[in-house]
């Protein structure tokens, strides 16, 4: 992981600092220091459920999770395909509001939903 793929407030794992083991999100100060190397964190369902993503039974053939706010109007979805009853091998991020519609967005780790939604103009704060 390179720190251009990187921005202030994602969450991240920080090696080479041992007394430092749990997540710690981008500070500003973090991109000056070169020997620093960012682990990412992987988006778990565990993490979704923190975050209030529920899971839908509902959507075949994989686990699916989704996340509604009303309020806003906007639900974001996140896949984990499995098997082979699937074109898609990775998980993907699905969003819909109002002013965007994003389907199949491949998300690996935690900061890449960051950077969707923040692209997205959508102020959800992923909580580990």
């Amino acid at each position: 992981m390179k720190a251009n793929e990187l921005m202030v407030g994602d969450w991240v794992y920080i090696k080479d600092y041992p007394m430092i083991k749990s997540p710690q999100r981008i500070r500003p100060e973090h991109f000056v220091r070169s020997l620093v190397d960012f682990e990412p964190i992987p988006l778990t369902s565990d993490i979704l459920e923190k975050n209030g993503f529920v899971s839908n039974k509902h959507v075949y053939p994989y686990p699916y999770y989704e996340y509604i706010n009303e309020e806003d109007e906007v639900k974001i979805g996140f896949a984990y395909p499995q098997g082979n009853r699937t074109s898609y091998k990775e998980p993907w991020v699905y969003i819909d509001s109002e002013h965007v519609f994003i389907e199949h967005l491949p998300c690996i780790f935690v900061h890449q939903l960051q950077h969707a939604l923040r692209l997205c103009g959508i102020d959800k704060t992923i909580e580990l």
